[in-house]
This record gives C-alpha cells, sequence and structure tokens, in this order.
C-alpha cells in the first residue's frame, strides 16, 4: 500500500524552482491606498480628488480667505504676519503658474 518511507517525504526546493504565482494586473487604485482608513471614505477622496485636486481646493480657500481679511482691520501681529506668508506663497505659485505654462 504506502512505501516503507511515506512518513519522510522532504520537499527539496532548487533554485528557480518555487511558487511562481504572481499578480501582474496593473494597480489602477494607487490613490486609495495612499488614504488611510481612519481619514474616511477612500473611494469618495477619490472622487473629490478626481473633482478638484487638493491644489485647486486650496486655492480656492485662499482666495476668499485673502477677500475676507481685506474687509478686516484689525489683526493681531500674529495674524499679520501669517497673513504676509501667504500673500508671498499666493505670489510664489502664481509665479511656478506662469512658468509652468510657457514651457
Amino acid at each position: 500500500m504506502y512505501p516503507w518511507l511515506w512518513v519522510w517525504s522532504p520537499q527539496v526546493h532548487f533554485p528557480w524552482s518555487g511558487s511562481v504565482a504572481q499578480k501582474i494586473e496593473p494597480r489602477t487604485a494607487w490613490f486609495t491606498s495612499m488614504i488611510p482608513p481612519v481619514s474616511g471614505d477612500a473611494a469618495i477622496e477619490e472622487q473629490v480628488f478626481n473633482a478638484a485636486s487638493y491644489g485647486t481646493q486650496l486655492g480656492l480657500i485662499t482666495d476668499v480667505l485673502l477677500d475676507i481679511v481685506k474687509e478686516t482691520e484689525i489683526l493681531s501681529p500674529r495674524a499679520s504676519k501669517s497673513l504676509d506668508e501667504l500673500k508671498a506663497l499666493k505670489s510664489k505659485i502664481e509665479d511656478i503658474k506662469k512658468i509652468s505654462a510657457k514651457k
């Protein structure tokens, strides 16, 4: 019935003789996998990003914030410094956009 060495049946794996199963389909959900589960629903985040990138969203928020700040007259020194930095940053971003549009 069974050979006398049926208990001793070693598995020998020579080089290049192991399992060759691998996934070869392209990963198209790379953005979704970068969003941690605690951040919310990754599918919704991906749809929002496809509608408007984070840069676009931040640009709109910056524009609204700068317009609102124009109406206020009194700012703390810290807020005034941050406002100057925000204006400088927006200027740099606009310069980058102009340079990249010329290329």
